[in-house]
């Protein structure tokens, strides 16, 4: 699939659901004392990549069309100007046309600068963003724009820099260049260095609420049938990036996979089915399918142990066996120790990608003793 089949944020004009983090950002701009750097905070899939690309387009954009109008009193080809600056913008949008953001949808716009992790020597994306790919920064904001205005960083994700990556970031920060704008994407901004987030304005977006999640995904996906729609819309949690993932991924599948090798009543899982879902996620073609189920059932867990915590059921079942499974999990021990156990295993689940183990076995070991803990 192609980055604009996907809906990369680069190719995506439009942001659902989050006019009062825009707002935000505009009203810094027109007052004229926008911030150096920006944090946009919130679960994955809630569109703060694209934000943080629309927030680069209009700079970009705005600040050519300001230059332009004031050289040349006109915009391209003798038209109209394209800026006027007694009139301060009420949106971030901008037309797919403008040529900034035909640059930057085709990645090469000279004024911006997007670090997220590389290629490790096997050619698979880095589990972190090192301190070489963050030291490009201060060479790229060191040079003038070519268009005599802003330079623009995009950081995708800020939590994923390691520590040195992070302290080479900081830097800059604690000593911005003139018309340096750096944005910062964070999923999860905790694990940030406290330093690196008191030198940023937050932009922190919310969940879309059911109703709008179901208008999004019906415009979206209009051929998708009702069913998948739901669970994809239950289990986005109001993201709508992670909604479209689901709704055309194995999300769903996986996951329904899992809860029947789990859900056989006794504390031991279905081994011919678990056997087949690790030979599924394990081959080397199947990283994706992999990474997809360990975050499906992370998913599942935290739903489930929010359920748990309250006392009650899951509420409405979108994966079936779900609340067979939930209540016996419920009555196998205490909240904390499920959350200690999930706690461990994730781990586990996770270090078979950042330290390449054979993820059908790990899959395989950590089932089970999920499973042996609900007897």
């Amino acid at each position: 699939m192609s980055e604009a089949v996907s809906g990369h944020p680069r190719f995506t004009p439009q942001l659902v659901g989050h006019e009062a983090a825009e707002r935000g950002f505009l009203e810094t701009w027109n007052g004229g004392r926008l911030a150096h750097a920006w944090m946009i905070t919130g679960p994955r899939g809630l569109g703060k990549a694209t934000l943080a690309y629309r927030i680069a387009r209009f700079v970009l954009a705005t600040t050519e069309d300001a230059a332009r109008a004031a050289t040349e009193g006109a915009g391209l080809f003798g038209g109209p100007p394209l800026f006027d600056p007694a009139t301060p913008p009420a949106s971030l949008d901008i037309s797919a046309e403008h040529p900034a953001a035909r640059r930057i949808a085709a990645g090469s716009h000279p004024d911006l600068l997007v670090l997220e992790r590389g290629l490790d020597d096997r050619g698979r994306p880095r589990t972190e963003i090192t301190v070489g790919e963050a030291r490009e920064l201060r060479p790229f904001l060191g040079q003038t724009s070519a268009a005599g205005g802003w330079r623009v960083v995009i950081i995708d994700a800020a939590d994923e820099m390691n520590r040195n990556a992070a302290n080479s970031v900081l830097k800059l920060l604690e000593e911005p260049p003139a018309q340096a704008l750096i944005l910062m994407v964070a999923h999860a901004p905790g694990r940030l260095l406290p330093t690196i987030r008191s030198r940023a304005r937050r932009l922190a977006l919310a969940p879309l609420d059911d109703a709008r999640m179901e208008r999004f995904l019906t415009a979206r996906l209009p051929e998708l049938a009702p069913s998948r729609r739901a669970v994809a819309r239950v289990m986005a949690e109001g993201a709508p990036g992670r909604a479209l993932t689901l709704a055309q991924g194995q999300g769903p599948e996986l996951l329904a996979a899992l809860i029947a090798c789990l859900d056989t009543g006794r504390p031991v899982p279905d081994w011919k089915a678990l056997i087949a879902l690790g030979e599924a996620v394990g081959r080397p073609d199947a990283l994706e399918a992999y990474e997809t189920l360990v975050e499906a059932w992370g998913w599942w867990m935290a739903r489930w142990l929010r359920a748990h915590a309250r006392m009650g059921g899951i509420g409405q079942e979108v994966i079936p066996g779900e609340a067979r499974l939930a209540a016996r999990l419920a009555g196998a021990r205490p909240l904390e120790q499920w959350v200690e156990l999930w706690d461990r295993l994730s781990a586990r689940l996770r270090q078979a990608l950042s330290a390449n183990l054979d993820r059908k076995q790990v899959l395989i070991t950590v089932v089970a003793e999920f499973a042996a803990a609900s007897g």
